[in-house]
């Protein structure tokens, strides 16, 4: 047999797969004496020939493990997108397409604020930026905080702590700004009770965009500095036992959180009056009487006084004048005191006409508007000279009767003294004697005894508020009567709050005059002002037009100084020098009237419309 058969007879293990082939073709030593000593080749067993070829596809395979068709691997394809404030759907990264595991990463780029890169499965912060971080896995999650395009950049290693072979990958993150939402207090404060000296923190917490700006309040005020979702009062006295709220205002609204109590214990609480006492108008020989509530630790001192002088023996919560005359009339104050400090009321004014005065009375508001659900209309009555039964309605259903569209379907009515809710009605039901006092006054009738309007007759003293609202959207007609007989005690003063649209929408109050003669009236729309009381949103520049039917007798843009004296005369809060809320005297016949509250410059926003007897 010829060498060149013989070895062709040999050589069978040329038939070996193409792969294991050309890593022994390549082994350049077997070559070279394949070339020249063909017998040393064939005296090698096919064992040993096999072992080397796997050794040299073993090495071959560890130095490219990272690269050729490696791809990165991601549970979310690259761009990934997220949005601020809203959790981030979690990313996993590893190795495709090599033959091992990555053992470690490089991480260069921008991680998005408020997401974290980390190994995957771990409670690990995050990895560090451009150092070796020993994982095969990484994972990234977190809430974005922060709006834009972020490229990561993913470097994965072959070994664990070393840069051997690797592979690059960049990934792309695309985070988009919140959208823009009305506050919303997410997490309302609680009440806290402290001992003298000790801190209390009331906690909220707030969502909303764009940010919305806090501010926390201790009863109508706010407190300077305390813009944040954490109120904290240390060394508690009883100075800061006291009602907090925290509001929140964004340029889609605001949010107003519950109101919380700060308790101070083992301490002196100083006073403070709840509710003030109230102007009041007699005629020569009848009784007068100023009464104020007040709050804090006992005990407690009253000292009444007129025109500024202390009243010689007016050391009561309440002071009364069995007859009055003439030289009666002034403003009166009282200062409740104790050991831990004194508090001054507002003034009340007492007039005292000569004779008996057939001048009408205040005997009836009207405030008719259109609410979103829940939204609340708010009318307020101050009862001068003592108690007085009252007939109070929230008309819906029966509007419809009227040809009024979009009437409110179940309108609810809460009478308030101050903060305290002291009566309330959700369906009148029918009732007999609801319909009597219906009669009495001149209103009109329900259109059924099963209609969902409300409506009730209570006794009030002093200020009230009613406010009314209903769990759907609707047209809602709020009325308030005077229920009683006589001048005394009658309404000195009628509101109305609400927001003032433009068009229909705008706020209408309608007030009726009683008896006979002509009534002087202060009355004011007021807008700026209420933002020194908490209220957003207010009405920038309101302007009032009073109308007799049809007829405007009576207009006023914005109001003079001059009527700074009648206002506080009457016990009214005074208004801002210079500001563009609205405000006129009028001498009117009884008679029914209406006030329309419009923005001088087309504006809406809220606003409160007052009407104050005059002597």
């Amino acid at each position: 047999m010829s060498f060149s058969a013989a070895l062709h007879r040999r050589l069978h293990w040329l038939n070996l797969p193409g792969a294991l082939l050309i890593a022994l073709l390549q082994r350049t030593p077997i070559i070279r004496v394949a070339a020249t000593a063909g017998d040393y080749v064939l005296s090698s067993t096919a064992g040993n020939v096999l072992k080397a070829a796997a050794t040299t596809l073993g090495a071959l395979g560890a130095v490219h493990s990272m690269a050729g068709a490696t791809t990165l691997s991601a549970s979310t394809p690259s761009p990934a997108s997220g949005t601020v404030g809203v959790v981030f759907n979690t990313v996993v990264f590893s190795v495709k397409g090599a033959q091992s595991a990555a053992s470690s990463w490089t991480v260069n780029g921008g991680v998005p604020p408020g997401l974290s890169l980390k190994a995957y499965g771990t409670t690990t912060t995050g990895v560090t930026s451009g150092l070796i971080n020993n994982a095969s896995t990484l994972q990234l999650d977190g809430t974005p905080t922060s709006a834009g395009q972020f490229l990561l950049s993913l470097t994965a290693w072959e070994s664990a702590g070393a840069k051997n072979t690797s592979t690059t990958f960049t990934y792309v993150i695309n985070i988009a700004a919140a959208p823009n939402s009305a506050p919303t207090i997410s997490t309302q404060p609680t009440s806290k009770t402290v001992a003298a000296g000790g801190t209390a923190q009331f906690i909220a917490a707030v969502s909303g965009s764009p940010t919305p700006t806090l501010q926390w309040f201790k009863g109508s005020s706010p407190i300077s500095g305390a813009t944040s979702t954490i109120l904290t009062i240390s060394g508690a006295t009883s100075a800061d036992a006291a009602t907090y709220t925290l509001v929140a205002t964004n340029s889609q609204g605001s949010a107003t959180s519950n109101a919380v109590t700060l308790t101070v214990t083992g301490g002196v609480t100083a006073p403070t009056i709840t509710t003030q006492p109230s102007a009041s108008a007699v005629s020569v020989g009848s009784a007068a009487s100023f009464t104020v509530v007040a709050s804090g630790s006992s005990p407690l001192t009253y000292d009444w006084k007129k025109d500024g002088t202390s009243i010689s023996g007016a050391t009561n919560a309440t002071y009364t004048i069995a007859s009055a005359a003439t030289s009666d009339a002034g403003s009166y104050t009282v200062v409740v005191s104790n050991s831990a400090g004194s508090v001054t009321s507002t003034a009340a004014s007492l007039t005292v006409t000569a004779t008996s005065t057939t001048a009408p009375r205040l005997s009836n508001l009207s405030v008719r508007t259109a609410l979103t659900a829940n939204q609340i209309v708010i009318v307020g009555f101050t009862m001068s000279g003592g108690s007085k039964r009252v007939l109070l309605r929230a008309v819906g259903p029966t509007l419809a009767a009227f040809g009024v569209p979009d009437v409110m379907a179940n309108p609810m009515l809460d009478l308030y003294a101050g903060a305290i809710k002291v009566d309330s009605n959700d369906n009148w039901g029918g009732s007999a004697a609801l319909s009597a006092s219906f009669q009495s006054v001149g209103a009109f009738s329900y259109a059924a005894s099963t209609s969902l309007d409300a409506a009730l007759v209570t006794t009030i003293e002093g200020g009230r508020t009613l406010q009314v609202s209903g769990p759907a959207a609707g047209t809602v007609l709020v009325e308030g009567y005077d229920a009683g007989t006589g001048d005394t005690p009658r309404f000195t003063n009628l509101s109305a709050r609400n927001k003032v649209g433009t068009g229909a929408n705008i706020l209408i109050a309608g007030f009726t005059l009683a008896g006979d003669g002509a009534r002087n009236l202060l009355i004011r729309a007021v807008g700026p002002k209420l933002s020194e009381f908490g209220v957003t949103g207010v009405l920038t520049d309101p302007k009032l037009e009073i109308y007799s039917g049809s007829t405007k007798i009576a207009e006023n843009d914005n109001w003079s100084a001059t009527l700074a004296a009648t206002s506080a005369s009457v016990g009214a809060f005074a208004l801002t020098a210079g500001s563009k809320d609205a405000a006129i005297t009028v001498s009117l016949p009884a008679g029914g009237y209406t006030v329309q509250v419009s923005g001088a410059d087309g504006g809406v926003g809220e606003a409160i419309v007052e009407i104050y007897e005059l002597p």
